[in-house]
């Protein structure tokens, strides 16, 4: 190899080490930067749910867990959203012509997407005598000396509902 050869060479070595010297201090200027600040001030508003039967939906919510039915935009056959309210809180019963629901896998964890909602109450002792008054299925999960923490419950559609102690108190 003529020195001309070797002298384009080393410059092209010096060029490939000068970029990856670049490179790896632009990267490490990216991990030293300070992260965005995640979004604060959340409450929540509500959660939408796809179901078949609105009125039967509706009902339940009503009569199981005290929502009101709100108000209903229904001039759109194609897309049908009743809004169900507790205080504080909303749920959208939504009716989409065409939708269908995935085949029901159990547990409700082995499906990827939303799995429940989740309310917290006072006394789940309290919460799960009224389920029991309803006639409602519940599946209650206890702490280590019997007491109900944690209750599941199903609407109509099969759609999760867990109520649970305030965890965050």
């Amino acid at each position: 190899m003529s020195r001309r050869h070797w002298q384009v060479l080393a410059i092209a070595v010096t060029c490939v080490s000068l970029r990856v010297a670049v490179v790896g201090a632009q990267q490490e200027a990216v991990d030293k930067a300070p992260a965005a600040p995640p979004v604060t001030g959340l409450v929540p508003d509500h959660v939408a749910v796809s179901v078949e039967n609105l009125e039967r939906e509706a009902e339940w919510y009503c009569r199981v867990l005290g929502f009101k039915v709100y108000s209903k935009f229904d001039s759109d056959p194609a897309f049908i959203n009743w809004h169900l309210v507790i205080p504080t809180f909303r749920i959208d019963l939504i009716k989409v012509k065409g939708s269908t629901r995935p085949p029901h896998v159990d547990p409700i964890d082995l499906q990827q997407g939303w799995t429940h909602v989740v309310f917290h109450v006072e006394s789940v002792a309290t919460t799960l005598k009224t389920l029991q008054d309803l006639q409602v299925d519940v599946s209650v999960s206890k702490d280590d000396k019997g007491n109900p923490i944690q209750l599941r419950i199903r609407d109509p559609e099969g759609n999760e509902v867990e109520i649970r102690r305030n965890l965050l108190l």
